[in-house]
């Protein structure tokens, strides 16, 4: 650029010369020099960091699709880099066998639905057979009473007092039984967890899990965007275990621009300021854009875990770097609709962004002339 403007003010002395405005003197054989001198200190200077540039990058979130279910896919609907919906149906696995999981345990669950009133019926039965027994337990108690004076007086016989013993003992023994069983059978009836027998309870729980495998056996897109990666096949079988993934599905709203400027160059970048970008994609074309906000640390700032410090001849290595810059695009129009299936930029769009700051605002205009440069030159240059 600089070259550039020499180039004018070369020309535009050569055609004050022809017209003899000027006389050509030493001063203006040197005035070239010293006018790129000027333009080095008064505006490129300056315009490192009131309208810095970098290299620009187009990124975006990738989801790796793992099933929640194991099994055999039965179809596969997503079709590679086409668009989809949130909860478009992407492939669908074989729900039989969890199809079987919840009519067993729907069987299972009216079972037991049906078993809480008998289990009440049997608590009843229980506290009658208790009352029953504590009543034959009193009548022998009596019976052992009456015989203890006639045992006495010889009216009957040690046998027959005998006999009257062992029918209250019995009678005692049965009462303990029956209160046992009462009590077995109240714990039963009783058992509940927010007013629903425990058995039941259980058995809801099983079959709610049981029908989320089942719904889980159709697996969905997880949010607006496009299959990238499609290698899954009908009759092919797949796991929940997330070692491997079957599908990569990229996010349309996760899309992110990214700009690398250098510290030295990055002391007036404030969230908010006007950017403007250029793509390699799209020669020629300029898009507006803004600062959302600065990756305050890079690569180079990362600890990593290790028992080994750092050495002074690695940081030197490591050289100054850059942060990373986010930015925004005010509006994107498709330029071509064959070549973007999609709203926006696609992922490893590169290219180069200028950010335009509250200071030194003239010399931005030197920076706005570069970057269309640059944009025209995408046309030539790979």
């Amino acid at each position: 650029m600089i070259v550039f403007l020499s180039l004018v003010y070369v020309v535009v002395l050569v055609v004050l010369v022809k017209l003899r405005v000027i006389k050509l003197n030493l001063f203006w054989k040197l005035s070239p020099v010293l006018w790129m001198i000027a333009l080095f200190f008064v505006l490129f200077v300056p315009m490192q960091w009131d309208a810095p540039s970098g290299p620009l990058n187009t990124s975006q979130s990738v989801i790796e699709v793992v099933p929640n279910v194991s099994g055999e896919v039965l179809e596969v609907a997503a079709e590679g880099n086409q668009r989809m919906q949130k909860d478009d149906v992407l492939f669908t696995i074989d729900p039989q066998p969890y199809q079987f999981q919840v009519d067993r345990l729907t069987a299972a669950l009216a079972e037991a639905e049906q078993a809480v009133p008998q289990l009440e019926a049997a608590f009843d039965a229980t506290i009658a057979a208790a009352e029953r027994a504590k009543y034959e337990r009193q009548q022998a108690q009596l019976e052992v009473e009456r015989g203890q004076p006639l045992l006495e007086r010889n009216a009957i016989s040690q046998q027959d007092f005998d006999q009257r013993q062992l029918r209250l003992d019995a009678a005692t023994a049965t009462v303990a039984e029956l209160t046992a069983l009462r009590e077995r059978a109240r714990l039963a009836f009783a058992s509940e967890v927010d007013g629903v027998n425990t058995t039941v309870a259980q058995l809801e729980a099983q079959l709610a899990d049981a029908r989320y495998k089942l719904d889980q056996t159709v697996v969905r897109a997880p949010a607006d965007g496009f299959v990238a990666a499609m290698f899954l096949s009908p009759g092919q079988r797949v796991t929940s275990v997330p070692l491997r993934s079957w599908m990569a599905f990229v996010r349309e709203d996760s899309r992110t621009y990214v700009v690398w400027i250098n510290q030295s160059r990055l002391r007036f970048v404030r969230p908010g300021a006007s950017a403007e970008m250029t793509f390699k994609l799209f020669p020629g074309k300029i898009f507006d854009a803004t600062v959302e906000s600065v990756v305050y640390i890079s690569g180079e700032g990362q600890l990593q875990p290790t028992g080994v410090l750092p050495s002074l001849a690695q940081l030197r290595q490591s050289g100054p770097g850059a942060y990373a810059v986010r930015l925004s695009i005010d509006e994107f129009v498709p330029i071509a609709e064959t070549v973007l299936p999609i709203d926006g930029l696609p992922a490893a769009a590169t290219g180069t962004a200028a950010i335009y700051t509250d200071t030194m605002k003239p010399t931005q205009i030197i920076r706005r002339v570069m970057i269309r440069m640059e944009a025209w030159m995408n046309y030539i240059r790979p």
